[in-house]
């Protein structure tokens, strides 16, 4: 007699038709689950205000797999009519970018205390009043075997912690990014806000089954306020990227120059600053350089940002392509002679190893990163992947351009040898699955 096949309850906040980085991990752990013996169960939110859509991505969840949605409630569409912000302008880049001008208006300043006060952990508290009782007929009716849940936003974990905590079932919290003082947290909050959110994480971590991390900066960042919770049950599995993306995706018409590719979002402290000081200064000494190198950002890009390139003497070296979707954003990298990584240098981030990264690794394409030392300059190193740059260091970025602009165009097959491949094969998504429902295994198996 055939085995029941296991059921494993996703709880995400980012699925198709959501676009942008966050939807890959849960999306990818989605499609390749079944070949390791676990069904996935989808709970996500409905009608949600995605930084990013990106309607293709509904073609990669597997056919049959069901996908429930529950009712949200978010508060960025009054923070945009309240703050007198596009309409149609993204949640990420609406909250963390801000000029000066914008961080002396009185009403930015007021949302933002708002947001730091009330909103513990972060905008989509109010998912949970509606996600926890249709998790909880989900477990019932799907008979699941175990939950995941992937953060951020962190409210997610929080649902996975109710969910648990309700029915007794094996729970794994992820941890795409680390949590209090983030990036994409609040830096302050009010000492009573800070106390409630300090307690939430610290539950998440206490209750958890397993609690995996992408990577051991971001481990050892949660560790660092809870250190007695350090155990067997932290687990770093990191991100990845999958081949399958690349099948198919033909890559844009060459260009005749070095064409250096940033793909993803430009805001906040992510910022190319120092690059454009680095292209500036070589302008002054060649000015024939537009005709050697194009930097080419493709994504969402904040405003400040912007226009800081459009008074550049360096604008002319740089091509900006609005957002696009996912393939179409592979055909502009794999038309590249380098992949740019721009990773800003604070110690939080130090921890970093962005999706973007392993999707560099899985083009092939050399990278140029611009990382402080950390867990992405150290990956890159290992597996020998192309040139690490302090990047604030504008004299330095400038040598390492200099040095791309003398060693012309790299060979097209890309970065090459043992090293290498062990690199694309270790992060290979199907891979990574394959580590997750060893997880889920073994959290069940405590169970019974």
């Amino acid at each position: 007699m055939n085995r029941r096949q296991r059921k494993v309850l996703v709880v995400t906040y980012y699925f198709p038709p959501s676009g942008g980085a966050g939807v890959q991990r849960p999306l990818k752990f989605v499609r390749y689950l079944r070949e390791f013996g676990w069904e996935p169960v989808v709970l996500t939110a409905r009608d949600a205000d995605y930084p990013a859509f990106d309607e293709s991505l509904l073609q990669e969840v597997p056919a049959g797999v069901k996908v429930y949605r529950s009712r949200i409630l978010e508060p960025y569409r009054l923070y945009r009519r309240f703050t007198g912000r596009r309409m149609d302008e993204a949640t990420d880049i609406a909250t963390l970018t801000r000029d000066e001008a914008a961080a002396r208006n009185f009403k930015e300043r007021l949302a933002e205390f708002v947001r730091a006060a009330f909103f513990v952990p972060d905008a989509r508290i109010a998912w949970l009043f509606f996600a926890v009782p249709l998790g909880l007929k989900i477990l019932r009716a799907e008979k699941i075997d175990a939950i995941f849940s992937t953060a951020p936003p962190y409210t997610t974990n929080l649902i996975g912690l109710f969910l648990h905590r309700f029915s007794g079932v094996p729970w794994v919290a992820d941890f795409r990014d680390s949590w209090i003082g983030w990036l994409s947290a609040p830096q302050w909050r009010p000492r009573l806000a800070r106390a409630l959110e300090l307690w939430m994480e610290e539950s998440v971590l206490r209750y958890s089954s397993r609690v995996l991390a992408v990577s051991h900066g971001v481990k050892e960042d949660l560790l660092s306020r809870h250190p007695h919770l350090r155990d067997d049950r932290w687990i770093v599995l990191p991100n990845g990227y999958d081949r399958q993306d690349f099948q198919g995706v033909q890559p844009k018409p060459l260009d005749r120059r070095i064409t250096i590719t940033y793909t993803g979002s430009l805001y906040g402290n992510r910022n190319p600053e120092f690059l454009l000081q680095a292209l500036e200064r070589l302008l002054e000494r060649d000015k024939r350089l537009g005709k050697k190198l194009l930097i080419r950002f493709v994504g969402r890009v904040g405003e400040p940002i912007l226009r800081r390139i459009g008074q550049s003497p360096a604008r002319d070296l740089i091509e900006h392509i609005p957002y696009v979707p996912h393939r179409e954003s592979l055909s502009y990298l794999l038309a590249s002679d380098y992949a740019l990584l721009i990773i800003d240098d604070a110690p939080v981030n130090r921890g970093i190893l962005t999706g973007k990264l392993f999707e560099y690794i899985g083009s092939g394409i050399p990278i140029l990163a611009l990382a402080p030392e950390g867990d992405a300059a150290e990956l890159i190193r290992k597996y020998r992947l192309g040139y690490v740059v302090p990047p604030k260091d504008a004299n330095k970025i400038e040598e390492v351009l200099t040095e791309i602009l003398r060693r012309g165009r790299p060979c097209q097959s890309g970065v090459s040898g043992v090293l290498a491949e062990q690199a694309r094969s270790r992060f290979e998504r199907r891979n990574l699955t394959a580590e997750l429902a060893k997880i889920l295994d073994s959290v069940t198996k405590e169970g019974e």
